[in-house]
């Protein structure tokens, strides 16, 4: 019999694999010296069938070794990271304690390009994370509350509100294209700063607009005031 789990595993020797998880030597879950277990073996070499055995036997995906490598940071075929971030849940977004991702930590071993270009993808395509959208809704939440601040009206507003005195309602292009940006920011690679910029240039255009605004005014009504002292 193969001395360990771990071994077993790698070489897909499923039955052993089984007993050992019988016998309760091993979980799915028990590590090497190094933290290494049987689903980063499996997942290393591909064993897809095996991948799914160790899960249902209460293993866990995303569980990381001495190195904070997840299974998904083993990964050699673009098959297996499909079908551990699709199927089983694997998450592409950990970073292992050099702080690096399953993506970036396979680019940087500059092998298995396929792989690293699949878990880039959903790193641009999926919603931001939980920590990144947490951090957009906290700097929102720091912004000064609307109303009147320095003898200027503050107002943000993302939805199509009723039109107030003198403005103008946004169309239905208007609306998605503002809605598009929002989505865009909080989809980039800091949120957070790409959202201020965003905030810093509208009170930039309005406060330059209430400006011109008020120097109209004042020119409108010099004229008027001048005439009353004659």
């Amino acid at each position: 019999m193969v001395s360990n789990i771990w071994i077993a595993a790698a070489d897909n020797q499923r039955q052993i694999v089984e007993q050992y998880i019988n016998s309760n030597e091993y979980t799915p879950n028990s590590k090497d010296p190094n933290g290494y277990t049987a689903i980063h073996a499996a997942a290393s070499y591909g064993h897809l069938n095996l991948l799914q055995y160790l899960i249902e036997k209460g293993g866990d995906i995303n569980i990381q070794d001495n190195e904070g490598d997840t299974p998904l940071h083993h990964v050699e075929d673009l098959k297996t990271a499909k079908y551990m971030v699709e199927k089983l849940g694997a998450s592409y977004k950990i970073k292992n304690n050099d702080g690096l991702t399953a993506q970036q930590y396979i680019e940087e071993e500059d092998e298995f390009p396929e792989v690293a270009q699949y878990l880039k993808t959903l790193a641009h395509d999926k919603p931001t994370t939980s920590e990144e959208e947490i951090k957009a809704n906290e700097f929102i939440e720091s912004l000064p509350a609307p109303g009147n601040i320095d003898g200027h009206q503050i107002r943000y507003s993302l939805e199509n509100e009723a039109a107030q005195d003198g403005e103008e309602q946004l169309s239905p292009e208007e609306l998605e294209e503002r809605r598009k940006k929002i989505q865009a920011i909080l989809e980039s690679d800091n949120p957070e700063e790409a959202l201020r910029d965003l905030v810093k240039n509208a009170v930039h255009e309005g406060m330059s607009q209430y400006k011109q605004e008020q120097h109209t005014t004042g020119n409108e009504e010099e004229p008027s005031s001048k005439r009353r002292k004659e």
